[in-house]
């Protein structure tokens, strides 16, 4: 958008030399000036340079103008004035499973044990902690221990079978893995100036009442809630709505729904029966075998288990794959759309029987996720 205090050095240039031809021509300089060079040429530089500098600088402020424009701390301000503050990051929490096969003796798990997952596509690792210390007691093939992220942010937030490596070992114990279900509190990100804008204008919307767009502005008002959907047309009846919550790991954590539940209730009409609720879980198996023509499998593999990740990931991770909201279905072009974008994969067998359909209150959920691969007869 061009915005009319805008111009560039030429302009600038232009119309200081237009302005001194004209004060010459009208006999007000004693003499005419060399415009060309010299001192006087040098010195409209610098003018021109410095005016050049200040139009930069209005340009930018007058973009913080307005909040559909403005970023950072000048968004800030104008979130302040509808009661909206910025969402800072979070570590995640949760509970990750520790098994052995022999279950002769206690095993004692320390506070402060390092886990790992297994790098993703571009190689990152997330590192969680262990928060208490555990006896796995004889008899036992597992337990769940409490864990924490070492960072903040919701790369911490990742899927099912993750978490899976140990830097040092621990005696008696064989495995360590993570559920579907692992988080007890999703991790966020420091809330990103798309997010806060649509926060801002919904703000706005809500002083209309309780319509929908009310119902998701106090939703959104709780960190970690990442998309909402507001069935209000009545889902169970006469007066009712069901504010459906997707958090920054997919279903949310009973501590996001709680959360989300006590600001709506502060604020709903009291003849509105509203219940909060997150979306049914579709759970989903991918299995697929990558035909390939070129490369190394295994970076092959790693990226396409990357690609597949990233629909269930939020924020989004790559840039080209946008997460899977509410109600989205899994097609298997979908699939098979992302897997291509890999150089060297001739095509995918997949072992799904078709798309997977998810209803409109539901939400997919990474199962687990296998490639295996071979190699092309023929390019």
């Amino acid at each position: 958008m061009l915005i009319p205090i805008e111009k560039n050095l030429n302009e600038i240039r232009n119309d200081l030399f237009s302005r001194i031809s004209a004060v010459q021509n009208e006999g007000y300089l004693p003499q005419m000036l060399n415009l060309n060079k010299g001192v006087v040429r040098g010195l409209i530089e610098i003018w021109a340079w410095g005016l050049y500098q200040l139009y930069q600088f209005m340009a930018k402020v007058f973009k913080q103008l307005f909040p559909s424009l403005a970023t950072g701390v000048w968004l800030d301000l104008h979130c302040l004035q509808v009661g909206v503050t910025r969402q800072e990051a979070t570590k995640a929490t949760g509970r990750v499973r520790f098994s052995r096969a022999d279950t002769d003796e206690n095993v004692i798990i320390n506070r402060g044990k390092v886990l790992k997952t297994k790098p993703d596509g571009l190689g990152d690792v997330v590192s969680f902690v262990v928060t208490e210390q555990v006896v796995l007691p004889a008899g036992q093939e597992s337990i769940l221990v409490d864990v924490e992220s070492e960072d903040y942010g919701r790369r911490a937030n990742v899927t099912a079978g993750m978490i899976c490596r140990m830097p040092t070992v621990i005696p008696g114990i064989d495995a360590v893995s993570n559920d579907e279900d692992w988080l007890t509190r999703e991790a966020v990100d420091r809330e990103k100036d798309e997010e806060l804008r649509k926060r801002y204008v919904l703000a706005w919307q809500e002083v209309n009442g309780a319509t929908k767009y009310a119902y998701e502005s106090w939703a959104r008002s709780v960190s970690g809630v990442i998309a909402v959907k507001v069935m209000d047309l009545h889902p169970r009846g006469q007066g009712t709505v069901d504010v459906l919550i997707k958090g920054s790991s997919g279903i949310p954590t009973q501590e996001l729904i709680d959360k989300v539940k006590e600001v709506v209730e502060e604020n709903r009409p009291i003849n509105d029966d509203v219940k909060v609720l997150p979306p049914d879980p579709v759970p989903v198996v991918i299995t697929g075998e990558l035909v390939l023509v070129s490369g190394s499998p295994e970076i092959i593999l790693t990226d396409a288990e990357q690609r597949i990740r990233a629909l269930f990931t939020d924020p989004p991770v790559l840039d080209d794959v946008r997460p899977l909201t509410i109600g989205e279905d899994i097609t298997i072009d979908l699939l098979t759309h992302l897997c291509m974008a890999i150089p060297g994969i001739k095509k995918i067998n997949w072992s799904l029987s078709g798309d997977i359909h998810v209803p409109e209150t539901g939400l997919a959920v990474l199962s687990s996720i296998k490639f295996t691969y071979i190699f092309a007869d023929e390019i």
